[in-house]
């Protein structure tokens, strides 16, 4: 069934017609998402390794990849090259845990401790070909509309100092629009277990505060054993490195704050560098709400921020952090940010910064623009026109930082709408 086109006195972009391919502005058509090898969205060292395969190729859903990891320890399914160096960073965590765990002064610790041994972890020695994590969406359109940000009237209860929870959550998670769950809360410490969680993630090189389904039961239980039954953080661990191109998302200044301070301690501490950027009280105990920035990301967030420094604008991002759902869309903010501010140390500093959606774009002194995606793929499509387009972005120079890379026809309907594309920033 074909439907008419639009008056001809509509001489905006998106005129098309049924009848024909779909066509954005200056005439280039619309491209869908594509399936690609592994290797153009990832760096080897993360498709494949002596714990793990990601299955090929590999399809893009709103600019990020898909990847299925295969191992031993599980199936997981997850969006963009950030979530993927995440799990495979903790895989060698995951097979020392379990050696671990299967230590008979282990057994008798944690069942000493409140806690008792988590049914799960064991599932998963036992049914290593179920699919242990399977995030239903990827971050969507960056470039469009802001559908899966939280509306705040929503999502956040009134500003009282009873909205900050003081102990770890025992409520079912909810899940973010992608269909990841919910983290807790990892603020207040009634049992004392979070040092001895965050001792045993400092000597496996990984997130006290991982979202990883499998991780996440058997740092528990490490923790309970240690802090309940007396078990002591083993020295015989193997190193656990993180991979090189993951630095952005989790560098060593971050990893140290994590690891050696309590979370009610880095949240102190990360209000207190907001407020002196500038940023008004209520935005930031909004974004202290946000459970999807866990200590980790958070402390992250202000890192990147500070390194921008006191711009006007700051307040804009910390807004849209604030009511951002789902780890990989934060984690997506957090790259976006750091690539920002990699240029600014190469090319001087910006004199304020704006939101467009979830996209960060940093203003010069001069008024040029740079903005700014920890993207995968970019496709030409209609959000990515209309973005390319928008009002706000009315300037002499332009450019764009993207993570990953653009498909050959993005790359030249992007440059005709006045964008210089920079694809060397990462990380």
């Amino acid at each position: 069934m074909t439907q008419p086109c639009a008056s001809k006195l509509v001489t905006i972009a998106f005129v098309a017609c049924l009848t024909g391919p779909a066509h954005a502005q200056g005439g280039a058509s619309l491209e869908s998402s594509p399936t690609l090898p592994g290797r153009e969205l990832a760096a080897a060292s993360l498709l494949s390794g002596p714990r793990h395969k990601v299955d090929e190729p590999v399809r893009v859903e709103g600019y990020f990849g898909r990847f299925v990891i295969e191992s031993k320890l599980g199936r997981f399914s997850v969006i963009g090259e950030n979530m993927l160096a995440v799990r495979v960073s903790e895989l060698q965590a995951i097979e020392e845990l379990q050696k671990v765990q299967k230590d008979a002064a282990f057994t008798d610790a944690l069942a000493k401790s409140a806690k008792g041994v988590a049914s799960f972890a064991g599932d998963v020695v036992t049914k290593p070909g179920q699919t242990v994590e399977n995030i239903g969406k990827g971050v969507g359109t960056v470039f469009g509309r802001i559908g899966y940000l939280a509306k705040s009237g929503g999502n956040y209860v009134t500003d009282k100092a009873s909205d900050l929870t003081t102990s770890e959550t025992k409520a079912k998670p909810k899940a973010a629009p992608g269909g990841e769950p919910e983290p807790p809360s990892f603020i207040g410490d009634p049992f004392g277990y979070n040092m001895a969680r965050r001792e045993w993630a400092k000597k496996l090189n990984i997130d006290p505060y991982t979202s990883n389904p499998v991780l996440r039961p058997l740092l528990d239980n490490a923790a309970s054993a240690t802090f309940a039954g007396n078990f002591g953080v083993t020295l015989t661990l193997g190193a656990v490195m993180v991979p090189v191109q993951y630095a952005y998302q989790l560098d060593d200044t971050v990893r140290q704050s994590v690891w050696n301070k309590p979370a009610i301690d880095l949240e102190k501490e990360n209000e207190a560098r907001l407020l002196a950027l500038g940023v008004p009280g209520r935005t930031v105990r909004d974004l202290l709400r946000n459970k999807w920035f866990t200590p980790t990301l958070q402390t992250a967030l202000v890192a990147r921020l500070n390194a921008l420094g006191k711009i006007s604008g700051i307040d804009s991002v910390v807004a849209t952090a604030a009511v951002t759902q789902g780890e990989t869309r934060a984690r997506y903010l957090l790259e976006s940010l750091a690539m920002l501010t990699t240029y600014q140390a190469k090319e001087g500093k910006f004199s304020s910064i704006r939101m467009s959606n979830l996209v960060p774009v940093g203003v010069t002194a001069d008024g040029a623009l740079v903005a700014a995606a920890g993207i995968d793929y970019g496709t030409w499509d209609k959000d990515a026109a209309a973005f390319a387009q928008r009002q706000m972005f009315k300037a002499s120079k332009k450019t764009l930082l993207v993570a990953g890379r653009l498909s050959p026809q993005a790359q030249q309907a992007i440059g005709k709408a006045g964008w210089t594309v920079n694809t060397e920033l990462r990380g």
